[in-house]
């Protein structure tokens, strides 16, 4: 962590990066929320939940007459082709049958399957995605989506399909979502994960994200708990664990608050940040918590180190 002084105010920084030959590597820097009450998220911002981490990658503030889409494509840059003409004798791996069904439904190939189960159609696959993905009408409000992967030979399936003219459609078309809402990705490895309301039973998850509206209702609950919106498998995270809501006010914004948790809720810090008499600013580092005090016209600045409650 670094402070410096310009014009007569403390900016506090992240520490720089370090050479990888040092003996002291510098800490991340956290933001706790419990202590500074409330947290403006930007798009970009990595929330730590226990030991949990969600990367903030949408944001949108707009009107909520107009149902969209979020980007949940991911950086996935692979596609699946329409079978040639030569494969309309192939049968679809799912029912069978052979050949087109139309041309809204072609034999696709999606995966590195071979033989008589290279080819499956499209509307075949969107029915099996879905069922995988508790993808319905229902699920217009909050779901996790995540890149699924063939069952027989282990390879992700992509997220768009390219026609034989050059032209690209979604493998999967997204629930329309009402804004304001936010997309979460999970950070998590393949054995960790979350479900929301939409999969109640799901089992633990790869890598996705979760697409929760806010149209129509003031929070969003995210926790281990049944009630929550977004619901974390993770014994670090508290039944109830923290609150998103939306702002309307100065344009729109997405709020961050803990809800009491036992092993807190942080924010990665990605800018600097100016200690002023307004400033109610609490940082983690490792497991050590720095308080930053302004200081009154009678008082001396301070900088007060406190044990990190959570270990």
């Amino acid at each position: 962590m670094r402070g410096v002084f310009v014009d007569g105010r403390c900016i506090v920084q992240s520490p720089e990066r370090q050479p990888d030959n040092t003996i002291i590597q510098a800490k991340k820097l956290w933001t706790v929320v419990k202590e500074v009450g409330q947290y403006v998220l930007a798009e970009g911002d990595v929330i730590k939940l226990g030991r949990f981490k969600l990367r903030v990658r949408q944001l949108c503030t707009g009107p909520n007459d107009d149902p969209v889409r979020p980007d949940v494509s991911g950086n996935d840059s692979s596609v699946a082709t329409v079978a040639p003409n030569s494969a309309d004798g192939m049968p679809c791996r799912i029912c069978l049958l052979e050949g087109s069904g139309s041309d809204e439904d072609p034999l696709i190939e999606a995966c590195n399957c071979r033989g008589s189960i290279q080819y499956v159609h499209l509307g075949c696959l969107r029915y099996w995605i879905n069922g995988r993905l508790c993808l319905s009408d229902s699920s217009k409000h909050a779901y996790l989506f995540r890149q699924l992967a063939c069952e027989l030979c282990k390879s992700n399936y992509p997220v768009e399909v390219q026609n034989p003219d050059g032209s690209k459609v979604p493998l999967v078309p997204m629930p329309e979502t009402r804004a304001p809402y936010i997309v979460l990705e999970n950070m998590m490895r393949s054995d960790q994960g979350g479900t929301t309301p939409a999969e109640p039973q799901a089992a633990p998850s790869s890598r996705g994200v979760f697409v929760i509206s806010l149209s129509g209702k003031k929070t969003l609950k995210l926790g281990r708990g049944h009630e929550s919106d977004v619901r974390i498998a993770d014994v670090s995270i508290s039944r109830w664990h923290a609150t998103v809501s939306f702002q309307e006010d100065s344009g729109g914004h997405f709020v961050i608050e803990d809800h009491g948790s036992k092993f807190g809720t942080l924010v990665s810090m990605r800018r600097p940040r100016i200690i002023d008499n307004s400033t109610k600013l609490c940082l983690q580092a490792g497991r050590t918590l720095f308080k930053f005090n302004y200081p009154t016209e009678n008082e001396s600045s301070s900088l007060t180190t406190v044990p990190d409650p959570s270990v």
